[in-house]
């Protein structure tokens, strides 16, 4: 009997406290609706926010009910619009594929020996990190870790490089990049200035072997005037930049490149 009252008193509060969550079930319960499911499962599921959504279950619902264009997935690429067009029985435009691309390639030096953790963001804590460069890449692989494809790698003179064959644009390289640094571009435009720095041309060229100098030569020798020098640091007009690498070769300091189909190969 010592024991019995106990065990009924617990038995009791169980059975209470279970018809309550399945009267609480019914009330809040809310029907799934097939065609977000059968979106969701289109999707990447990587919830990388490129579409503009938190996840992918917030994009597939804004899909359904018409309050997004259905091909903001850039993961998930022409053939994930293809099945969504499907899905909604209507032709959904494909867009682009985009790739993305780390506005840095110099080689700098450093003020300090780092040995602390890993991480691009934790060194910029300790005197805005070890480069002599402020705007360079840190090279401790933030980026790498953030990316679902593998398609980052850190590389030569401690640079991370995109290995564009399988990158998927989804963006979290650049969000975990602390320098933002890092871009997402179509996949077309591929003459890059693979520098970030806005500091004066001597101050560059005392820290960088490769940075933009801000010379203006590029400007001069593009033939469709698609590349202006501001704030030290060129930039290209996409709009209208035809690749033709004028400005590839005429740049003294190598900082202007031209994106090759398959520039670097990491892994398998």
């Amino acid at each position: 009997m010592e024991y019995l009252i106990p065990i009924l008193f617990f038995a009791t509060i169980s059975g209470v406290a279970g018809a309550v969550l399945a009267i609480a079930g019914k009330i809040f319960h809310i029907e799934s609706d097939e065609k977000v499911e059968t979106l969701v499962e289109i999707l990447p599921g990587i919830n990388c926010g490129a579409c503009g959504f938190a996840s992918c279950e917030q994009y597939a619902v804004a899909i359904k009910n018409g309050e997004a264009e259905a091909n903001k997935c850039k993961p998930g690429g022409v053939e994930a619009v293809e099945k969504i067009s499907a899905v909604l029985g209507t032709v959904v435009d494909t867009v682009e594929q985009e790739v993305a691309f780390v506005r840095c390639a110099g080689v700098c030096g450093t003020k300090y020996e780092y040995v602390g953790t890993q991480s691009c963001r934790a060194s910029g804590l300790y005197y805005n990190g070890n480069e002599t460069c402020r705007y360079s890449c840190a090279g401790l692989g933030d980026c790498m870790r953030a990316c679902p494809q593998n398609a980052i790698a850190i590389g030569e003179n401690n640079r991370a490089i995109v290995a564009y064959y399988k990158c998927n644009a989804c963006g979290l390289c650049a969000k975990a990049c602390p320098k933002g640094i890092i871009g997402i571009q179509a996949i077309s435009r591929t003459v890059h200035v693979a520098c970030s720095s806005e500091d004066k041309g001597k101050l560059t060229r005392q820290v960088c072997s490769k940075g933009c100098i801000g010379c203006k030569i590029c400007e001069k020798k593009c033939p469709k005037q698609a590349i202006s020098v501001t704030n030290n640091l060129a930039v290209v007009n996409y709009d209208l930049c035809d690749s033709c690498a004028e400005c590839v070769s005429a740049c003294p300091a190598k900082c202007i490149i031209i994106r090759k189909e398959c520039d670097v190969l990491i892994g398998n």
